[in-house]
């Protein structure tokens, strides 16, 4: 989920992102965004996002402006985050990795999942994961969901659940909640 209130173009650039398990080189067009003085939260993506990879204590990363995401390499997987929003506020991290899920109960899956939610915050993700307090949900196409019941309502925090799928070799891990 990748949300803008406004985009300026400007020129494209290679980004080489290296992996100790594959390299990948991409190429992107960088943006420069304006921030929208009708967004109900803070749009300043960038400046949020190195906020919080500061607060985790992750310094080195990669900056796409186009995108308004950081990508970094962290425990030999490629993670790609966000914080900010115009009408949502949003927290994402999308994990690739190369753990293919045989099921959904495979410990070494969940403990990175568990590992990564408690590292960048997610305090919701990772109370339940570790307490096993979550449904499994198989949506097809060697998809699945984590489902995590919404304990207080009243915060306004919407934590709706873990996507895990695979693409090609990858498994993809999407792990986002939001302020409405």
């Amino acid at each position: 989920m990748s949300l803008s209130c406004s985009q300026k173009k400007t020129d494209t650039v290679n980004v080489k992102i290296e992996n100790n398990k594959s390299d990948t080189v991409e190429t992107r067009k960088e943006n420069e965004l304006e921030n929208n003085p009708d967004c109900v939260f803070d749009d300043n993506y960038k400046k949020l996002t190195e906020e919080w990879l500061s607060e985790v204590d992750i310094k080195t990363y990669i900056w796409d402006s186009k995108i308004n995401k950081a990508t970094l390499i962290y425990e030999g997987d490629t993670l790609t985050l966000y914080k900010g929003g115009c009408n949502h506020f949003v927290s994402s991290v999308e994990i690739k990795t190369d753990i293919y899920p045989n099921n959904i109960s495979d410990s070494n899956l969940l403990t990175k999942i568990n590992n990564i939610a408690c590292k960048f915050k997610f305090e919701n993700y990772c109370k339940k994961l570790m307490e096993s307090r979550f449904k499994k949900i198989n949506t097809g196409n060697s998809s699945y969901f984590l489902e995590f019941e919404d304990d207080d309502p009243e915060d306004n925090l919407i934590s709706e659940g873990i996507k895990i799928s695979e693409k090609g070799r990858r498994t993809i891990i999407e792990i986002s909640e939001y302020y409405n």
